[in-house]
């Protein structure tokens, strides 16, 4: 491999991956044909009874049509009973609010991932020694590789041989890449950690976007599992994911606390406010 004279449009390293990804064997993974815009809880809420994840339809009316999710399990107590879309909704944004870490905390978090980003800097600004050993020793390696092929008499051999010398050239092509950007990151840590930190610091903000993909995105990031949901009642304990585990401080006061009596003794829980109405 022989170094180009001008500047790439991609480094070598992000060239070598996307060929891993085209021609590896990474599975396909078929869309749902259950996700809508219309009903972007649908599948990750679950019936607070029997465990089964909500389905939603639109319910036509005497002069609208209008949205409800339900259980549709037969044999559940609540099978075939309606919410409101707006109600269900409606509680999730409240439990996504109650969600922003505090000021203190998120400021903190943040000054912590700088400090890790600087040592992270500094370490690899070391390992630049420990890279060239690793680049001669590749060298040795595609050399002994020429002498054998002087060698050699099998036409087999020969090749593989030759299969060999190019996947060491492509990983001291590589290596050279490394030493070039040691200890050079490819962007600020600002550019790096400003959209995950905007989404900690406000996933709401995710949550209105208009597409699909990233309100289930919201879903995936903040919760480590399904939501428990019942009718009248709200959302039970959520399973929060570990960085809002970390930065979450909610506040509670003044609040009535999702689920009620009849559920597991008091623990570290995660509960939303829900209307009396």
């Amino acid at each position: 491999m022989v170094p180009a004279k001008h500047e790439p449009l991609v480094s070598l390293a992000t060239w070598q991956t996307i060929q891993e990804r085209r021609f590896g064997m990474a599975a396909k993974v078929p869309a749902r044909v259950d996700l809508s815009e219309d009903f972007p809880l649908r599948g990750f809420v679950t019936c607070g009874h029997c465990g089964e994840p909500l389905t939603a339809c639109w319910s036509k009316g005497r002069s609208a049509r209008y949205p409800y999710y339900l259980c549709d399990t037969r044999g559940c107590v609540e099978s075939r009973k309606s919410i409101r879309r707006d109600v269900i909704e409606g509680e999730f944004e409240t439990l996504l609010h109650q969600l922003r870490p505090s000021e203190g905390l998120f400021n903190l978090a943040f000054q912590m991932f700088r400090d890790l980003w600087q040592a992270k800097l500094a370490s690899t600004r070391t390992q630049g020694a420990t890279l060239k050993q690793e680049l001669r020793a590749v060298e040795r390696k595609v050399e002994q590789l020429l002498d054998r092929i002087v060698d050699a008499t099998s036409a087999s051999v020969v090749a593989a041989y030759e299969r060999r010398i190019k996947e060491l050239e492509t990983q001291k092509a590589l290596m050279r890449e490394r030493l070039g950007s040691n200890g050079k990151p490819l962007t600020s840590f600002s550019e790096s950690y400003r959209t995950a930190f905007d989404f900690l610091a406000n996933p709401c903000k995710l949550w209105k976007s208009e597409r699909i993909e990233d309100r289930r995105a919201v879903l995936k990031l903040v919760f480590a599992d399904r939501l428990p949901y019942v009718r009248g009642e709200g959302y039970r304990t959520a399973e929060i994911s570990l960085p809002f585990k970390l930065l979450g401080s909610l506040n509670m006061t003044e609040k009535e606390m999702v689920p009620r009596a009849g559920i597991e003794p008091a623990t570290l829980r995660f509960s939303v406010a829900c209307s009396t109405n």
